[in-house]
């Protein structure tokens, strides 16, 4: 999350993604801070988004990234990852790591939380091939146990979980309450781990 953009269209989508999933328990979010903030900024961007905040801890190229984190992993309430581009498959390291958050990191994610939900925003696709990346996305973290949802849209998401039933219910609700053609959802679900295979790609 970066705090110069807060109150854009994105953060819109962001707050009814979360506003329609409400139902489902409480969320709580990880903002993934790249730059550092004052409380009045963190209290503001949860405010605006209706959630706790996991941490305010800023993400660098330095940052022990298992440590950093760790509150998603530990949290038993569902988390909302918010990274400044999105999901990239494979990690990489350098000054725009941070502006990802990678595949292994989701499967520990929702690994460690069977009966929560992970919702990751994600705009780390190539304009006009959205879907098929997403489809790409969904298979590959379907390969490491989990199911998951995305919505197709300026504002890209992805709604993890190793809960199918759970996980089949929030797109339920997600349809119901936001009233979205179902054309802008794709479904993903575990495949059979390939030889060799991981979270490849961008």
């Amino acid at each position: 999350m970066n705090l110069g953009f807060l109150g854009d269209s994105y953060d819109i989508v962001k707050q009814s993604l979360l506003r329609w999933l409400g139902s489902m328990g409480t969320w709580a979010t990880h903002p993934m801070f790249t730059e550092s903030v004052t409380l009045q900024q963190a209290e503001a961007f949860s405010r605006l988004l209706g959630t706790r905040l996991l941490s305010t801890k800023t993400l660098t190229t330095t940052s022990d990234r298992a440590d950093y984190l760790a509150p998603a992993r530990a949290c038993r309430d569902h988390v909302f990852l918010d990274p400044d581009t999105g999901i990239r498959l494979d990690p990489i390291g350098g000054k725009n790591a941070a502006f990802y958050v990678f595949g292994t990191e989701l499967v520990a994610i929702a690994s460690a939380r069977p009966e929560a939900l992970t919702l990751v925003f994600d705009q780390s696709l190539a304009r006009g091939g959205e879907r098929e990346q997403l489809e790409g996305k969904l298979s590959a973290l379907g390969a490491h146990g989990l199911h998951g949802v995305a919505y197709v849209s300026h504002a890209c998401f992805v709604l993890l979980g190793k809960n199918g039933s759970l996980v089949n219910k929030a797109f339920g609700v997600l349809a119901k309450e936001s009233r979205l053609p179902e054309s802008r959802f794709l479904k993903g679900k575990p495949q059979p781990h390939r030889h060799g295979g991981g979270t490849t790609g961008a």
